[in-house]
């Protein structure tokens, strides 16, 4: 009997050649593949590299995306706060909404089992109050986030909160496209509505592949830039 990678490569080989991916297409990743097969991310990284020796799919080492502030990267896993201020930059956030929200349609979009989020609206400005950003971001609801609500952010920021919550993000995805903003949105952002912006949508997860939180952004194109890199890093 075939090993049982080798019998996933063939599955996924037929899915190939009957047109379930179409060139160019991004496969699901690695979780959302072990999850529909069943299997351990190992065994899902054994039948990609068959894949790949057979030539049906390419990868590609350390690809990702990167949102940049003003042409300089800004590292997720810090925060966006703490990024920033390392490049010199303080935005001052002004929190909209922080409150727990039933989201049916997120939910069902998820797949979660519950509709319950930890809703957090905040719009960031730059020191002369020009706001420049706007996140909604959206976090499967957990008790711990009872007390969240009644004592706040730690330290005003939702990374140590979930931190010190023992909540760890390992990775996610992200998407950008370019929105027009809505008039709320627009309101929020002292723009005019239907105004271009980056838009970006990021779901994090925990290492069992749990979702740890859903965000939307709204970036001002004069600031924020999205920056793809490939392939292996230069030495």
């Amino acid at each position: 009997m075939a090993a049982k990678y080798q019998r996933l490569a063939d599955l996924l080989t037929r899915d190939i050649q009957a047109g379930a991916f179409q060139p160019g297409e991004r496969l699901p990743g690695e979780i959302d593949l072990a999850r529909r097969f069943d299997v351990s991310r190992g065994t899902i990284r054994q039948a990609l590299s068959s894949l790949q020796d057979a030539g049906l799919i390419e990868t590609w080492t350390g690809a990702g995306s990167f949102v940049c502030y003003n042409g300089a990267r800004l590292e997720d896993e810090l925060g966006w706060s703490r990024a920033l201020a390392r490049h010199g930059v303080a935005l001052e956030p002004r929190i909209l909404r922080f409150e727990r929200l039933d989201d049916s349609a997120l939910a069902e979009t998820l797949a979660l089992p519950s509709p319950a989020f930890l809703a957090l609206d905040r719009v960031r400005s730059t020191d002369d109050g020009k706001p420049i950003s706007l996140e909604l971001s959206r976090l499967p609801w957990r008790e711990d986030y009872a007390a969240v609500l009644e004592h706040g952010l730690v330290e005003g920021s939702l990374r140590r909160t979930l931190e010190m919550l023992e909540i760890r993000a390992v990775g996610g995805t992200e998407a950008a496209d370019l929105v027009r903003l809505s008039a709320s949105e627009a309101m929020e952002l002292q723009q005019t509505e239907g105004e271009p912006f980056l838009g970006t949508t990021r779901i994090v997860h925990d290492a069992s592949g749990a979702i740890i939180e859903h965000v939307r952004s709204r970036l001002h194109p004069s600031h924020f830039t999205l920056q793809l890199s490939f392939g292996e890093s230069q030495k």
